[in-house]
């Protein structure tokens, strides 16, 4: 017993005793600041990665809105003759454009006109309706047309619905691609072309152009193929309109 006592009063035993449990301690505590300090890791390699998927997405926004150079909205004047060659008639359509859409309306009713279109010689309306709308943008690209004119060449696929009574035909409307007639379909599926000109000469109703070809095909758009046959432009005068066009840099 006495040997015991005689070992915890020895000033070197008990110094080495303390020693160890300063290193115990301290052992103890780099292991919570190791654990402390892979939390954070954890959290800034997250940050990390949530910084990422942010600027991500940011690219791909600016992208989309850089890619967005070029638009255009208003209305076209059309003319054509009136069926019994006695004047003419003004067809206001309306259109808008951008990089992610084309729409374009005209209506003609109760007033017969004559069509000289491209492939199928003249057709004579009683009444007219067509309503396009693009559901594809498969190719936007712009490009210098001259000094200080932008061209746009824009093409995919569209529906249009339509309307229309044509002399010596009766009514014409969308037809299914099965060729059923007992039940007519909401529209028929078309590819387009549009080709717009922004002069950047200021008046945009004087020197800017819009021209729409639709290209319709037996199967897909067997109505629209019967009234103007493979291939028909659509252009005018504009009015009350503003085509602004960006040269691309892609």
């Amino acid at each position: 017993m006495s040997q015991n006592s005689n070992i915890y009063k020895n000033p070197f035993v008990l110094l080495v005793f303390v020693i160890l449990l300063v290193l115990v301690a301290i052992n103890i505590y780099q292991y919570f600041i190791n654990l402390e300090s892979n939390d954070k890791l954890a959290n800034a390699n997250s940050e990390i990665e949530s910084y990422k998927m942010t600027s991500l997405e940011l690219k791909e926004r600016v992208e989309k809105v850089t890619n967005n150079y070029a638009s255009g909205g208003g209305l076209l004047k059309r003319v054509f003759e009136l069926t019994d060659s006695s004047g003419v008639v003004e067809l206001n359509d309306s259109y808008s454009f951008d990089r992610y859409h084309l729409v374009y309306v005209s209506e003609s009713l109760n007033t017969p006109f004559k069509w000289e279109t491209r492939n199928n010689g003249t057709v004579e309306f009683n009444d007219f309706y067509l309503a396009f709308k693009s559901t594809t943008v498969d190719g936007y690209i712009s490009k210098p047309y001259d000094l200080n004119t932008n061209s746009l060449i824009m093409t995919g696929l569209a529906e249009i619905r339509f309307k229309f009574d044509i002399n010596g035909v009766g009514p014409v409307v969308p037809i299914s691609k099965t060729g059923d007639t007992s039940s007519n379909a909401e529209f028929e599926i078309i590819k387009y072309k549009l080709e717009a000109i922004d002069s950047g000469l200021g008046d945009s109703n004087t020197y800017d152009s819009f021209e729409l070809t639709i290209m319709p095909n037996s199967v897909e758009a067997p109505g629209l193929y019967s009234t103007f046959g493979e291939n028909e432009v659509i252009t005018g005068e504009l009015y009350l309109s503003e085509i602004t066009i960006q040269r691309s840099e892609r």
